[in-house]
């Protein structure tokens, strides 16, 4: 009775043991095969993704980043590759990555700014030249006269543009004030001597520029007209000896021209958004001066070299 009841113990657990050993094996391929190579592309694509486009990161720069808000849109997109994995690869520059959203941020650029542009825009603000005027002409007594000295300007602006980037119109208001004088050794009246004569004149200008540059460039180059209005004129003359002294308002005699005209030409510099650098040449075109009995100062004309500052408003 006892050999009976252990044959079928020893032949039951016999056949499973081979079967575990084999599987074994293959639970270890299993892993291997089922772990793809990392893409290091892939976590880009996933930013790119529609429904990642549009998130707006809430954490502050220099801190770590928070969770995205996901903003769904119905939008659809078109991505077409700029460049392959070998190539960023290959190079030993730096990557900058771009990223589109809809809401402007404090690092938002625009399209002028990726490409480089500068484009124009309306804007208003004061500015001041300062600089040497010169008188000059014929004196009538077929001398050629020139009053040399200071002077100065200061006013309003405003640019209007005409295109994007390249053309605008500039105009504005100019409180200006030239101070001349020279030295002559002349006969007036019958006394031989050393003649001192000196102009201080008080004028409101209205330049009338058009102002041209490149796409890329701050720099800018402007050319026009500019009417000025007389307001004040004194003329001076005085003997070395001060036996002779004559000053006379030339406004008030009629012997000042009301308006004069000038060619402009300049250019400047915008170095920031707020300050800019001029430099400007006028040319007067008229003479000032007619019917003076006193002394021979018909047919002069003015011109200016003056360097200044440019304040914009925006």
């Amino acid at each position: 009775m006892m050999a009976q009841e252990a044959a079928p113990v020893e032949t039951a657990p016999v056949a499973p043991a081979p079967v575990a050993e084999q599987a074994a094996p293959a639970a270890e391929v299993a892993p291997a095969q089922a772990a793809p190579a990392e893409d290091k592309f892939t976590a880009v694509e996933q930013e790119l993704a529609p429904e990642n486009l549009f998130n707006e990161p809430t954490a502050v720069r220099g801190e770590d980043a928070a969770k995205p808000v996901v903003k769904k849109t119905t939008k659809k997109f078109v991505y077409r590759p700029v460049y392959s994995a070998s190539e960023i690869e290959n190079t030993s520059g730096n990557v900058k990555t771009i990223y589109v959203t809809e809401t402007a941020t404090a690092d938002t650029i625009d399209m002028d700014q990726l490409r480089g542009l500068i484009p124009l825009k309306f804007t208003f603000g004061l500015q001041g030249f300062i600089g040497n005027s010169f008188l000059s002409g014929d004196n009538g007594r077929y001398e050629y006269d020139r009053y040399s000295g200071l002077t100065w300007s200061i006013g309003a602006f405003a640019l209007f543009p005409l295109d994007e980037y390249n053309m605008a119109f500039k105009t504005g208001v100019l409180f200006e004030h030239d101070k001349v004088s020279n030295s002559y050794s002349e006969t007036y009246k019958e006394t031989f001597g050393e003649y001192r004569f000196s102009f201080s004149q008080y004028r409101i200008s209205l330049p009338l520029l058009l102002s041209l540059k490149s796409a890329k460039s701050n720099v800018y180059f402007d050319v026009g007209v500019q009417p000025s209005f007389a307001v004040a004129d004194k003329f001076r003359m005085k003997s070395s000896d001060k036996s002779v002294y004559i000053k006379d308002d030339m406004m008030d005699n009629d012997c000042r021209s009301v308006i004069d005209w000038s060619i402009v030409f300049g250019f400047g510099i915008r170095a920031n958004r707020y300050i800019g650098f001029d430099a400007r040449f006028t040319w007067g075109i008229n003479n000032q001066y007619d019917d003076y009995d006193v002394w021979s100062i018909n047919n002069l004309s003015s011109k200016s070299i003056t360097v200044g500052a440019t304040f914009y408003a925006f």
